[in-house]
């Protein structure tokens, strides 16, 4: 019997969202989602600036299962405000989506001094996860029990890129990637009675601002301009909007995330969401396997059979 993994999880019908990163692209869908397309589940919908979540653009309506709040995930105070704020409008919390994020595009080696710019990238990306998810883990353990409701779900919204990397993203995969390694840790230090479930969706191309006003970039350095450049490449591709038809809607992700976590099942620890990205995901496993066969008899010329006690711990 496995006595390290939670019980199916069963969306409450009544379950309170917390979602950062609202002010537009999937953040702002699958809270849309949430209050328009279910019955009596509640969401907190979070922006770094709330004037967005009011704003005659944004299709997150006012109603009583709607909660807007201010939200910057680096700021911790910030992230204790908002889920005071949660808990005291709808008493606890369900499902926590780690969404706010943006890319920095450019040669890796341009980064400036200091890494200033890629810093404060991980700053959000990553570290800023990090502390919503160390609230959310609280919550669902100290607080959920005391109202009925047994544990809850943490959803990263990762990306493909939180699988293989690709040129003039360096320091947006190394975010990605670290908060994968994160998730996959944290889950595996849950105590299956706790009932907490961890899991990053990976969105191949989605149609948002990601790929327009959110796309920040850094100067390039001469010489890796030029035709034939992989990141010049990648620039140009990005910045070729006819090319993104093929793209998932953002409301299309927000659907399959509230699938993931609705389904009344197993959750995996990784999901990847659309077709570019199960495609691209499962190329990069069957090269991952190739190079993995190729450097055997290298890899297993040391260490003793013992170690293999090791990898079934670690499983």
């Amino acid at each position: 019997m496995d006595t390290t993994t939670p019980k199916p999880y069963i969306l409450p019908a009544d379950a309170v969202w917390f979602i950062t990163g609202c002010s537009s692209g999937i953040g702002q869908a699958l809270a849309q989602h949430i209050a328009t397309k279910t019955a009596s589940q509640r969401v907190v919908a979070t922006a770094r600036n709330p004037a967005a979540l009011s704003a005659a653009t944004s299709s997150i309506p006012d109603s009583p299962n709607v909660l807007k709040t201010a939200l910057d995930v680096t700021d911790p105070h910030a992230i204790e405000s908002a889920f005071d704020a949660a808990l005291a409008q709808f008493g606890r919390v369900d499902v926590v989506v780690n969404n706010a994020g943006y890319n920095l595009m450019g040669d890796a080696e341009v980064s400036p001094p200091g890494n200033r710019g890629a810093r404060e990238l991980m700053d959000t990306n990553f570290w800023g996860a990090v502390d919503v998810t160390k609230r959310a883990l609280s919550v669902f353990r100290d607080v959920n029990p005391g109202t009925g409701q047994i544990g809850g779900v943490i959803v990263n919204v990762t990306s493909m890129g939180g699988f293989f990397g690709s040129p003039g993203n360096a320091y947006y995969h190394a975010s990605k990637f670290a908060l994968e390694g994160f998730a996959e840790s944290v889950a595996k230090e849950m105590f299956p009675e706790w009932g907490i479930h961890v899991t990053c969706v990976e969105p191949g191309g989605t149609r948002t601002r990601y790929a327009g006003e959110n796309l920040r970039r850094m100067e390039r350095h001469p010489e890796y301009i030029g035709e034939g450049g992989a990141t010049t490449g990648m620039l140009e591709f990005m910045e070729r909007r006819e090319l993104h038809g093929g793209f998932a809607s953002a409301g299309e992700v927000a659907e399959g995330v509230y699938r993931v976590v609705g389904a009344g099942g197993r959750i995996p620890i990784r999901v990847p969401l659309g077709r570019d990205s199960w495609g691209m995901v499962m190329a990069e496993v069957e090269r991952v396997k190739a190079d993995l066969e190729e450097c055997r008899d290298v890899s297993c010329a040391m260490g003793t059979e013992d170690a293999e006690e090791m990898v079934r711990l670690v499983k």
